[in-house]
């Protein structure tokens, strides 16, 4: 594996960002209720395949 040097300019600033979707675990463990956008992932149309957060992939 070859490493090469990133070089980003002297005021470049770096970020990062989650959301408590991705975080949280599953929709209904540990007494956890369904969020607004686990029933919007849930709404048939309104994601891709069919897919929704109540099971993680890794």
């Amino acid at each position: 594996m070859s490493m090469s040097k990133l070089i980003f300019p002297k005021n470049f600033i770096f970020g990062s960002a989650t959301a408590a979707y991705q975080i949280e675990g599953g929709a209904t463990k540990d007494g956890r209720g369904p969020s607004i956008l686990d029933i919007f992932s849930q709404t048939k149309g309104k994601n891709n395949h069919n897919e929704n957060g109540d099971i993680t992939r890794g």
